[in-house]
């Protein structure tokens, strides 16, 4: 098995300890440094676009004519006026 370095060829437990400490350490600044290099990504929020009532119901009238102007229906009315709710 081939590792490709003679640098961990011959090595008691403790030197590899050693070996193994510095890469981690290594690799942690490393990452720290490519951390602290990256321009943070801004980006405004999009709020949603609310619709009003009016708007809602000239969008529905346009989409089925047949229910243009139910909102103001005369029978509505007139059970309103009579007292029947």
């Amino acid at each position: 098995m081939d590792f490709g370095s003679a640098y961990l060829f011959n090595k008691n437990p403790e030197d590899m300890r050693r070996v193994g400490t510095r890469g981690g350490r290594a690799r942690a600044r490393n990452l720290r440094l490519r951390k602290a290099n990256q321009v943070p990504v801004t980006r405004e929020l999009s709020r949603p676009r609310q619709e009003t009532a009016a708007e809602a119901i000239r969008r529905i009238d346009a989409l089925c004519p047949w229910l243009a102007g139910v909102e103001r229906c005369e029978r509505a009315s007139r059970r309103r006026a009579a007292g029947v709710v």
